[in-house]
């Protein structure tokens, strides 16, 4: 988990995060930033691209179909119901500055909005 609220914690997260990905390990993050039960591709956070742009990683999106069905918004109950995963090609970095990780960010989220059937609210 990365801090969200206090900004020098959430640094502290990221470089620790960035250190497992040089050191050969697999991060899974959700870009939105936490679940929301109401329909829509939330903006992304930046983190998981900056950390793959400075450690030239790949990311690789994969798009979850029907995963706010599970969790309506009338209840914190899970319901039965389908999901699909769909997961799209990887996108490498091109360079380890902010303008690559942008670039991996925006990529990214244009495979996931056109496999996730929900609109975009970025």
């Amino acid at each position: 988990f990365v801090e969200r609220f206090d900004a020098e914690k959430g640094a502290a997260d990221t470089e620790r995060l960035k250190e497992v990905a040089r050191g050969g390990g697999s991060l899974m993050v959700f870009a939105e930033g936490r679940f929301r039960r109401g329909a829509g591709l939330r903006p992304f956070r930046m983190g998981a691209f900056a950390i793959a742009a400075s450690a030239r990683l790949p990311v690789v999106p994969v798009a979850l179909w029907g995963a706010r069905s599970v969790l309506p918004r009338d209840s914190w109950l899970p319901r039965r119901h389908p999901i699909t995963v769909a997961v799209g090609e990887p996108i490498w970095p091109e360079g380890e500055g902010w303008d690559a990780a942008v670039a991996v960010r925006d990529a990214a989220r244009e495979q996931i909005l056109r496999r996730c059937g929900e609109s975009d609210l970025g």
